[in-house]
């Protein structure tokens, strides 16, 4: 994109071509950032710096509307509507969602038919089901009900709920392991809604992020300045396993990450925790990955 609507001032907000936006001094790009919005379909945009590769400034939109001008046919839109139709069949067919956790980033592997050995297992399960005492027979079923649920892993799960897709108000169960389940719509939160639950209880929470600190110890969420997401603990595997080498590279990323929300003492920002710092719980999705 090479305008985007600035709604820092409310009762006067300002269009600003890219060429003037990256003109301004940083820290008043730092305080704009936040407010910018698509001009055709006003859902919310980033502003990415120049890179040192040669790439331009500019600006984007993760929350494109399906018929926005700007979102202009690419093979990663392809993709992504495939991704989406994918999720929304799970949702409209199935009753049960497990999370891969482990599945591949790039390629996802698609899921295998039933077939006789999936039969035999299951007819097997079926079998211990009758035999097993009333506690055994409880886990055995979780299971078997495991096996019959559809996976997807994280990478088409975020893109499905930034292309607004059902996913975040569903009623499906949804398998983060073997033995815990919850409703989609009590698992996924938007950043934008992030709060401490009761006894820390982990979500799933996914948005954009707007940028990182220089040292490239915190990710700075799109949808609320007050929040922010510490991943010093892990951070040179994450950097590593997202080809993040400055903070140019998340600038405009979607991401998903299975953690605990805390408020701070002052009650002036809120952290967002991955949990276990485990990165199979975290996933980016760069905007400039095509």
């Amino acid at each position: 994109m090479l305008d985007a609507i600035c709604i820092y001032n409310k009762d006067n907000s300002v269009t600003y071509s890219i060429f003037e936006f990256k003109a301004l001094p940083e820290t008043q790009i730092d305080k704009l950032r936040y407010s910018l919005l698509c001009p055709v379909c006003l859902q919310k945009a980033y502003f990415r710096r120049a890179s040192k590769d040669g790439k331009q400034a500019c600006f984007g939109a993760r929350y494109h509307q399906l018929d926005c001008a700007e979102f202009n046919p690419s093979v990663r839109k392809s993709e992504e509507d495939r991704q989406v139709s994918e999720v929304e069949k799970v949702l409209l067919e199935d009753n049960a969602l497990v999370i891969d956790f482990n599945q591949p980033m790039k390629k996802l592997k698609k899921e295998r038919p039933i077939d006789q050995d999936n039969k035999l297992s299951r007819s097997m399960l079926e079998h211990k089901l009758t035999r097993s005492s009333s506690e055994n027979q409880e886990k055995l079923t979780v299971q078997a009900d495991q096996s019959k649920a559809a996976k997807q892993g994280l990478g088409k799960l975020l893109i499905s709920l930034l292309r607004g897709s059902s996913l975040a108000a569903s009623d499906v169960w949804i398998y983060t392991s073997e033995t815990h389940k919850w409703r989609a719509k009590n698992l996924f939160v938007n950043i934008a809604d992030a709060q401490p639950t009761e006894n820390g209880a982990p979500r799933m929470y996914w948005g954009t992020l707007s940028h990182a600190d220089p040292s490239l110890s915190w990710l700075n969420p799109a949808e609320d300045r007050c929040v922010g997401v510490p991943i010093a603990k892990y951070r040179e595997k994450l950097l590593s396993r997202f080809a993040i080498e400055n903070p140019r590279d998340v600038e405009g990323a979607g991401i998903i990450l299975f953690g605990k929300c805390v408020e701070s003492k002052d009650k002036k920002r809120k952290y967002i925790y991955l949990w276990g710092n485990d990165l199979r719980y975290l996933y980016l999705s760069k905007a400039s990955e095509e």
